[in-house]
């Protein structure tokens, strides 16, 4: 005898084998125990989601000349013993759409069942049916023989004409829950002795993604995968997906700059087959559930390999570089579907997302942490000599300072001294300044660059607004070659400042207020008390100190 797939095998033959759809199960259940047996049922809903299955389980029932009172077959009646019989009459609307055939089911539809009560016709993907083809089957669908009853399937509702809809019983069948999916596969690994773990069952219902059959299937093949016991590694290579912890991977690579190993990796997806858009949905999905546990450790959404994955990766990124990330990750599936060369803008857009968490090896990493009375400790080495205070790390003591008072100067700035006219003679080379940056010298900003947008120019103030958050520190951090970039390609000193996308609009508000209510911008003079050699005086250190609070800030 020849094997039997598991998913035609397991296929219920009643509502009482039937795993999910309840509302829809119970419903049409109590129609047919009470004789209100419509004429012509719609169900729509996702592939393997039980359509079919329910079409074919009501046929069963409709037919049975000693139906139970709980409705179901008897299996002993002609109808039942003969069940895959003339009265049951199966259409696939994707190989036979035109109108011809129709018509010649709405000719044959007459003709009286042989066994049962009722000649059932069943229209699997209805909606590839041609516009002719629905019209010719219209009239029959809404006055059909006593003997005949129609049941339409569709996992795409939305191209039925309204004119069918509203002749028919509107079912819509829901995706399968991860837990129906998993209790359904147990049942079947104990009938088929086949052994898997729970963790593995859960991996396959949820790379399923709501469809039972996709499920029993993927089980199926993975019985036969290899002798004994089935590896978690063997569903992925099954799937041609990734694991989690190859996410958690490039998610280190990405934190590190690691472009040696991105690269490799995205290469060896693509030569092991694996579907790159697939892996950026994949990785989003992933995002997100990182997203979610950031903000609620304590969410319980997340389980199984996942959430063992999202704890060990939790502390690389904070909540707002990944939704950077997310957001950065929806564009580059966008892009990988509209362009032909999808490997080449996966590489290229890792190395540009990875760049922007880059650190200059110069630089001294800054700590924070909450202690006893909320001071916030800064670990960097300070050296006092002669009054003066030797400050190690220059761009973090500048950065501080200029967030809080420079920025406010030459937002300023550039608003006194703005012009329709330096915009649009400064922007007139924007283009060529990004398209000939030398890698050489200016290396740093290749990439970030295009992240960058010019909103207002003034006499030689201007002010970027950056796309995405996670670029703004390293923007500050190569604000001076920045600012000499602009020098060498303009021969203009320009005094530049960075806003993210919220600061801008806020900042764009406050100048159209303050305009309305006849305020005047006047142009300050930017003086920053710097001396030879990174050295400060106690002037500056106390600056500093009483920008951010004597009682937040101690030195080490």
């Amino acid at each position: 005898m020849s094997y039997l797939a598991l998913y035609r095998k397991y296929r219920p033959v009643s509502f009482e084998d039937f795993v999910g759809q309840n509302e829809v199960a119970s419903i049409i259940k109590n129609e047919i125990l009470n004789n209100k047996i419509s004429h012509a049922y719609l169900f729509s809903g996702p592939r393997g989601t039980g359509k079919t299955s329910t079409a074919k389980i009501i046929a069963r029932m409709i037919n049975c000349n000693k139906l139970s009172k709980d409705g179901v077959p008897c299996g002993k009646c002609d109808s039942c013993l003969n069940s895959n019989n003339s009265d049951v009459v199966e259409i696939d609307a994707a190989s036979n759409n035109g109108v011809d055939e129709i018509r010649e089911l709405r000719d044959k539809v007459n003709l009286v069942p042989t066994y049962g009560k009722y000649k059932i016709y069943i229209i699997d993907e209805v909606h590839m049916l041609t516009t002719q083809a629905f019209n010719a089957l219209l009239k029959t669908l809404e006055e059909p023989p006593a003997h005949a009853i129609f049941i339409l399937a569709t996992t795409e509702f939305y191209k039925i004409p309204a004119t069918v809809v509203s002749r028919c019983q509107k079912f819509q069948f829901l995706k399968f829950t991860t837990d129906e999916i998993v209790d359904r596969l147990k049942y079947i690994c104990k009938n088929e002795k086949i052994k898997v773990d729970d963790v593995i069952l859960y991996e396959i219902a949820r790379l399923a993604d709501g469809g039972l059959r996709d499920a029993i299937n993927m089980l199926d093949q993975l019985s036969c995968f290899k002798d004994g016991k089935i590896d978690i590694s063997d569903v992925y290579k099954l799937n041609g997906v990734v694991s989690f912890d190859e996410i958690g991977n490039v998610l280190n690579y990405i934190k590190n700059n690691d472009v040696s190993n991105i690269v490799s990796f995205v290469e060896n997806l693509n030569k092991n087959g694996v579907n790159l858009d697939r892996f950026v949905s994949d990785f989003v999905d992933y995002l997100k559930d990182l997203l979610i546990y950031k903000c609620d450790s304590n969410v319980k959404s997340i389980n199984g390999l996942k959430y063992d994955s999202i704890l060990e990766n939790a502390d690389l990124f904070d909540i707002d570089n990944v939704y950077d990330l997310i957001i950065n990750f929806n564009d580059i599936l966008n892009q990988m579907k509209n362009s032909g060369f999808p490997l080449i803008i996966l590489i290229t857009n890792l190395i540009k997302i990875s760049n922007s968490f880059r650190m200059d090896d110069d630089n001294i990493k800054v700590e924070n942490k909450f202690v006893n009375n909320d001071k916030i400790i800064i670990n960097e080495k300070v050296e006092k000599e002669n009054n003066k205070v030797i400050v190690e790390n220059e761009k973090i003591e500048m950065k501080k300072s200029f967030s809080d008072d420079i920025k406010k100067i030459r937002i300023n700035n550039a608003f006194a001294t703005a012009s329709k006219v330096n915009k649009e003679n400064f922007l007139v080379r924007w283009s060529d300044l990004k398209d000939s940056i030398n890698s050489a010298k200016y290396g740093s900003l290749i990439g970030i660059i295009d992240d960058v947008d010019v909103m207002v120019v003034g006499d030689n103030n201007i002010i970027f607004s950056v796309k995405y958050d996670s670029l703004i520190d390293r923007l500050y951090d190569y604000l001076d070659l920045f600012e000499e970039m602009l020098f060498d390609f303009y021969c203009e000193k320009y005094n530049i400042v960075f806003l993210n996308t919220d600061e801008w609009g806020r900042e764009k508000e406050k100048y159209i207020s303050d305009i309305k209510e006849g305020k005047k911008y006047s142009y300050i003079e930017e003086v920053i008390e710097k001396k030879d050699n990174n050295v400060y005086t106690n002037s500056n250190v106390d600056k500093l100190i009483s920008i951010v609070g004597n009682d937040v800030i101690t030195y080490k």
